[in-house]
């Protein structure tokens, strides 16, 4: 046949290499062109593999030629090969479909489903059939148009041999261990397998018997076998080792199959062998055993306890054996045991014994333990490592008994104790007692007595154990008894009564006894009947019935003063508190927590609670305490309820208590006496300046002592067994100072304030129409001011008293810093009528005014207005004397001495014969400032001496000091001084003066005085010395005085501040008489008590003059030409020539005499004139400078730190 080629146009033949080109079509084999436009189909492959297991086999028909618009189908059939080798419905599902190739469709893809014998797979081998296409349409058949499927199984049924599971675990003691090889796929016919060992941390030999990697290690499978075992033989020896490994690995696999057999991924396991069995192991053989008590005094009697040892005994093990106490004693019981114990090579018992002893007593069974401690060569576990040995007694309890149970009566009804039918309830308050059969005061003693005779019980040595439970509730529903055992430093629960603090109202109570004979054997032991305690009868009930818990109490603090015979110069606390049934008072100055231990009678309390009615009278580590060693009150005559003081009944401990009880007036009293220093190192009180000012002479220091009272009750529900009603209070005692000690740390806002502040009093007064002046200053401790007022709300600021309701008060703010960074402002407030006594609290309530962090200062200030914040200032303040109960003086004293070991000495022994003497010219003055020793302040206050003056007066003034009526002492410059020395100033020594005229003052302090070291140490004091020859650079008649400026602080703030500079004053002072203003002088003075905490005091300085017959007058400036006149003096002789005079020249000698007089007084008018009008002294002291210069000038000398004060 021959085919004409023909040229197709170029679109054409491009559109046919694109199609191509895009669809990859497998190269199809024709011989022939029946028509090259006309599509053509055939199969992409002409063979297909495919494994058994995969399911499906995918198959693709492509259709390749010119023209694709067309649609066009093919049928497909599947059929055998010749010969058959697979068969459809066995080996794969027939098929005969037709395949659609859509317009422009190049391929299509379908599957043949191949099936798989998983029930019963068997190796087949290569299987084979045939896929053919026929009737084509619209399309003709290419080549190849037939494909060959085959079917592969050799993979999938080839039998696979794995094993079973990667670990298995077996004890050496098993001998053999199996690991199971599973067989997988085709397993009709025989396969095998090698199943060997790997050693591993387990030997070959030593631990198990080794599968070589031989055929002698092969496991068979026969036809239809899945599992075999691979056994592995252990060896089993007597040597402890810990877990051991080895593997079994899987090799070589074979089958009668021409394909053969395979191996599966788990073609190893791991082998673990443990050595339990050889775990060596000691033990006790028994935890119990038993052994009767000798019966002869010396015999012993001894128990052997085994000691075993198991598992391997090839190592050297030692184990301590010991005994333990329990109800037999060691040393009474038996012999107490510590060994060692030890174990060798090969030995597996040993056997310990302890010694039993014959004690003499008749007991119930006692037990002691056996203990063993760890290996201490840690081979060998300790189990069942501790025993107990029972002591059997041949007669283990005496049989002694009572001959009927006991009774529980009130200690009320002790001696009638058949009334106990009629009232069953015994009264609260009260302490119960238990009556025993034997016991005279038992009911039916007329019965009982003669059997506890016979059995001959000897009453005085029972044994009492009291049981408690918690009132029954609302429902009725009752708690169970419980045992008190919870004695206290002054109860003991073990003895016939219990006291009343253990139970309550309601409370079931119940009491045990044991009966003992007369050789002291126990006996038996009976209880009582439950009671239960009344809910009506009590010997102190609440005010309100049937509630609970603490009642007001009152305490006190007063000085006994030195008039007190029993307790003088001590501080007596008194704690009143009314007194409720079963509640146990206690008082102490620290806080108490855990009454447990608090009551308990461990020395804990004697420690934390020295100052409390806690500590017995033996215990107590101060002079005084608030328990003594009386057992009675001596206030009462008698007893006001039976046995209330029955030493037979109730231990001393208890009454020692209970003697602070007045029972008739249901009111605890107790009180104590302490000194200053035991309140202020072991009460925990504090002392300080408060701010209680009496005036500008005087002010107050508070002694504060906290106190705690809790009412105590035990409860047997209660953690711990007591329950508490806690309440606090603090007392003060206010001291008199009679020199000027203000505030020094203020008074702080209350906590809770949203604003906090602070006000520093700074002085108070009373004015000359009565009333009361305060000024104070504040900190505002927020950003922002106090102010008097705001627009922004309706309050302003205010005070109020309300001890004084009717005191109305005009405050008013004097001056405050210019800005809104926590300032500090002046206030100012008086009341606007005048009392007599304005001691009490006054409330200030000042505006808080918050400005924004960005707001700068402004007036009028813009801030916003918050809540008052309020400061409490309490003031005692009296118009009059008034002494009052709870104050009393703290006097300073100032004394000049002239013995150096008088002004060194502690002041033990006074100072009076060193006191009020005259000084002569060239001695020393000693001068000493000290706390008055008799208060027995002990260390708590340190005394500084500041600044001392020396002045003298003009025309026999005496300087005083009282600001009030504008007298200063020697503090300031005044008309009526004539001269005015600051001879000593610690903060300021340059502005001291030294001289007098050309005489050295010598002036030192005693921190500057060698060998006055011993004085500064001294609690309260300090001093001072100075040379008294300048003193006598006047004229006879002008006396001296000292003025001594000092602080009195607590001695824990007595360091604070020290070593800054007093204040600078800016002032000027004049020597040509231009004094000062009257109201610097005040400011000067003001600042002096309030900012520093100044005292003062003056002293008047006896001068001995006897040994200088002519005094003259010298100025201090050696430069002035003017000069006080000299006293006029007589020598008191007579001339020998006047003697010889006729009388008219005595006549004239008289007259010219009384002309002389006449013209001495006019010159002393005058001068005296000539002195008032001056404003100030001829010789103005006033500048330091000026003492020591030689210039007679008038000039104003202007010092930046020249003030006096």
């Amino acid at each position: 046949m021959q085919y004409e080629a023909r040229a197709l146009p170029s679109a054409v033949r491009s559109s046919c290499l694109d199609v191509n080109a895009d669809s990859s079509f497998p190269e199809q084999r024709q011989n022939s062109t029946a028509s090259d436009r006309e599509p053509s189909l055939y199969f992409g492959e002409t063979e297909y593999t495919v494994d058994e297991s995969a399911g499906y086999v995918e198959v693709r028909v492509w259709r390749t030629g010119t023209d694709l618009s067309k649609m066009a189908t093919v049928t497909v059939r599947s059929r055998k090969t010749d010969p058959v080798s697979a068969e459809a419905g066995v080996d794969y599902v027939g098929i005969s479909r037709n395949l659609d190739f859509a317009p422009g469709v190049t391929m299509q893809t379908f599957r043949v489903t191949i099936l798989d014998d998983l029930g019963q797979p068997v190796v087949e081998g290569p299987e084979r059939f045939e896929l053919v296409l026929r009737m084509p349409m619209n399309a003709v058949l290419g080549e190849p148009s037939r494909t060959t499927i085959t079917i592969n199984d050799s993979v999938s049924d080839l039998p696979m041999v794995q094993f079973k599971d990667g670990v298995y675990n077996a004890d050496e003691v098993d001998g053999q261990v199996s690991a199971i090889v599973y067989r997988s796929g085709d397993i009709s016919l025989k396969s095998t397998v090698r199943c060997y060992t790997r050693q591993g941390s387990a030997q070959v030999m030593m631990d198990y018997d080794e599968r070589p990697n031989t055929d002698a290690s092969v496991i068979t499978f026969l036809p239809g076998e899945s599992e075999k075992p691979c056994v592995v033989t252990l060896v089993d020896d007597t040597v402890y080792e810990e877990e051991e490994e080895f593997r079994l690995v899987l090799g070589t696999p074979k089958s009668q199959s021409t394909f053969g057999a395979s191996l599966g991924e788990q073609k190893e396991a791991v082998i673990k062998i443990t050595d339990d069995k050889d775990k060596p192991i000691i033990r006790f053989s028994e935890i119990k055993f038993s052994v009767r008590e000798p019966q002869v005094v010396g015999e012993i009697a001894l128990v052997k306890i085994p000691i075993l040892r198991s598992g391997d005994t090839s190592k050297v093990s030692v184990v301590r054996v010991h005994t333990k106490d329990g109800s037999a004693t060691s040393g009474e019981d038996y012999n107490p045991l510590s060994e060692d114990v030890e174990f060798k090579e090969g030995e597996t018992e040993h056997v310990v014994q302890v010694q039993v002893l014959y004690d003499g007593q008749r007991e119930m069974r006692e037990a002691f333990t056996v203990h063993m401690k760890p290996d201490e060569y840690m081979v060998a576990e300790t189990q069942m490592n501790k025993a107990i040995v029972y002591i059997e007694e041949v007669d283990s309890v005496a049989d002694v008994t009572f001959p009927a149970v006991p009774q529980v009566v009130s200690l009320l009804m002790y001696d009638d104790t058949v009334r106990v039918r009629e009232s069953p309830h015994p009264p609260t308050g009260y302490p119960i007692a238990c009556v025993t059969a034997c016991n005279p005061k038992y009911f039916e003693f007329d019965k009982t007595g003669s059997i506890c005779a016979a059995e001959n019980i000897n009453d005085t040595m029972t044994q009492y154990r009291w049981l408690v439970s918690a009132p029954s509730g609302s429902d009725g529903v009752s708690s169970p008894m419980r045992e008190v055992d919870t004695n206290t430093f002054f109860t003991n629960t073990k003895s016939i009564t219990l006291d009343s603090i253990y139970f309550q109202a309601g409370s079931r109570v119940q009491c045990a006894v044991r009966a003992f004979n007369a050789n002291g054997d126990a006996g038996l032991e009976l209880s009582s009947p439950i009671v239960v305690i009344s809910r009506e009868e009590g010997l102190c009930q609440p005010r309100i019935p049937g509630t609970i818990g603490a009642e007001p109490f009152s305490a006190k603090i007063r000085y006994t003063g030195p008039v007190d015979p029993d307790f003088p110069n001590l501080i007596k606390l008194t704690v009143t508190m009314p007194h409720m049934d079963g509640m146990l008072p206690v008082v102490s100055t620290r806080p108490m927590s855990n009454f447990e231990l608090t009551l308990s009678p461990d020395g804990t309390r004697v420690g934390n609670h020295r100052c409390s009615n806690l500590l017995d009278y033996n215990e107590i580590q101060t002079r005084h305490g608030f328990l003594t060693d009386s057992t009675k009150n001596p206030e009462i005559i008698g007893e006001t309820s039976p046995y209330q003081y029955s030493s037979a009944l109730r231990s001393a401990n208890s009454l020692r208590f209970y003697r602070n009880l007045n029972l008739e007036a249901c009111l605890w009293e107790f009180h104590s006496y302490y000194d200053m220093s035991e309140l202020l190192n072991d009460c925990g009180g504090s002392i300080g300046t408060d701010g209680q000012v009496l005036n500008l002479v005087q002010s107050y220091v508070t002694l504060r002592v906290p106190l705690f009272v809790s009412y105590v009750f035990h409860s047997p529900v209660a953690v711990g067994g007591w329950q508490h009603f806690d309440l606090q209070s603090e007392l003060r005692l206010t001291f008199v100072y009679d020199t000027a000690i203000l505030w020094q740390d203020g008074i702080g806002s209350p906590p809770e304030a949203e604003l906090q502040g602070a006000m520093y009093p700074t002085s108070m007064r009373i004015n000359g129409e009565g009333r009361l002046v305060v000024n104070f200053k504040t900190e505002a401790r927020f950003r922002g001011q106090f102010v008097m007022s705001h627009p922004g709300t309706s309050l302003s600021s205010m005070v109020m008293s309300p001890d004084h309701p009717g005191l109305t008060f005009t405050l008013s703010l004097v001056r405050t810093e210019p800005t809104y960074n926590q300032p500090m402002q002046q206030w100012s407030y008086v009341s606007d009528f005048a009392v007599r006594d304005y001691s009490g609290t006054y409330t200030v309530k000042l505006i808080p005014c918050s400005a924004s962090p960005n707001r700068e200062y402004s007036l009028p200030p813009v801030c916003h207005p918050r809540e008052p914040v309020t400061f409490d200032m309490d003031i005692r303040f009296q118009q009059v004397s008034d002494p009052v109960a709870a104050e009393f003086s703290l006097n300073t004293q100032m004394f000049l001495l002239s013995k150096r070991e008088l002004w060194l000495s502690d002041g033990s022994m006074g100072f009076a014969e060193g006191a009020d003497v005259a000084f002569s010219d060239g001695s020393h003055i000693f001068g000493r400032v000290m706390v008055d020793p008799v208060q027995n302040l002990g260390d708590s206050f340190a005394c500084s001496i500041e600044k001392v003056f020396l002045c003298t007066g003009a025309d026999g003034y005496v300087p005083k000091y009282n600001p009030t009526n504008r007298e200063y002492g020697c503090l300031a410059d005044a008309p009526s001084l004539l001269y005015r020395f600051k001879i000593l100033d610690k903060a300021q020594p340059e502005t001291q003066a030294t001289v007098f005229g050309d005489v050295r003052f010598d002036a030192t302090l005693a921190m500057d005085t060698p060998g006055a070291l011993t004085l500064v140490k001294q609690a309260g004091s300090d001093g001072f010395t100075l040379s008294s020859s300048p003193l006598f650079q006047v004229a006879a008649g002008r006396e001296w005085y000292i003025h001594t400026i000092y602080t009195v602080r607590s001695r824990e703030n007595a360091h604070r501040n020290m070593g800054k500079r007093s204040l600078e004053y800016r002032h000027s002072v004049s020597a040509a008489g231009v004094g000062r203003s009257r109201r610097a002088v005040e400011d000067e003075v003001e600042d002096i008590g309030p900012d520093n905490n100044k005292g003062t005091n003056i002293q008047h300085i006896a001068l001995d003059r006897s040994d200088r017959q002519r005094v003259s007058q010298r100025q201090p400036w050696s430069g002035d030409e003017t000069q006080e006149h000299p006293l006029l003096e007589s020598s008191g002789k007579a001339s020998g020539a006047n003697a010889a005079l006729p009388a008219t020249v005595g006549v004239a000698g008289i007259a010219l005499l009384l002309c002389l007089v006449a013209v001495v007084v006019a010159l002393l008018v005058r001068r005296r004139k000539r002195d008032r009008a001056a404003k100030t002294p001829p010789y103005s002291t006033s500048s330091c400078s000026a003492y020591q210069g030689s210039s007679s000038s008038r000039e104003t000398v202007s010092t930046g730190n020249g003030s006096e004060v």
